[in-house]
């Protein structure tokens, strides 16, 4: 991927939170039969992921390309790669991801309890700012009032590098 693949001075970007849960991503993609090895199947596969994310954030299956950057550096793809707008998802995949999204809630105590819905749309849901330079992502997440309970947040996520990705995400989330 080239440097001129983003501004200079980045992207916004709206599912800015999604990097909270990136420990859990190599689990779900084998589960939803896309991984094996640590590396994906196709290139589709690779394509569908970033839709699986996208669903992990907004509980849609269809999503306009240009709002997928971050998925895209997650999946180990350039931003500027072309894919298809969205996924078609079976009951049992929604259903895995859903239990994906219920699990951080009960590990996460300090945000008591909380729709799946309710969680998108408080920590997921996020704008941010994506930039890439020589040997690295960045990313700055918004910060919003209550993000004082990221203290207690059980996982790690400063610095994110998959195995398929060829270079790892520094990530800001001031609170």
């Amino acid at each position: 991927m080239n440097k001129e693949s983003i501004p200079e001075e980045g992207v916004t970007i709206h599912n800015a939170g999604l990097v909270i849960l990136q420990s859990y991503f190599p689990i779900l993609f084998e589960r939803l039969g896309i991984v094996e090895r640590r590396e994906f199947f196709s290139q589709e596969k690779q394509a569908a992921a970033v839709h699986y994310l996208q669903y992990i954030v907004t509980g849609q299956t269809d999503t306009e390309e240009h709002f997928l950057a971050l998925n895209k550096v997650l999946c180990g793809l350039g931003v500027t790669t072309p894919i298809k707008r969205g996924i078609e998802m079976t009951s049992e995949e929604e259903q895995l991801i859903d239990g994906m999204i219920q699990s951080v809630i009960s590990i996460w105590s300090a945000i008591g309890s909380s729709t799946v819905n309710g969680f998108r749309g408080n920590w997921l849901v996020r704008e941010g700012i994506l930039r890439e330079t020589e040997d690295r992502w960045e990313l700055i997440v918004e910060k919003r009032p209550y993000d004082v309970l990221m203290m207690k947040y059980p996982l790690s996520f400063s610095i994110i590098k998959m195995p398929w990705m060829s270079k790892p995400i520094h990530v800001t989330w001031p609170y």
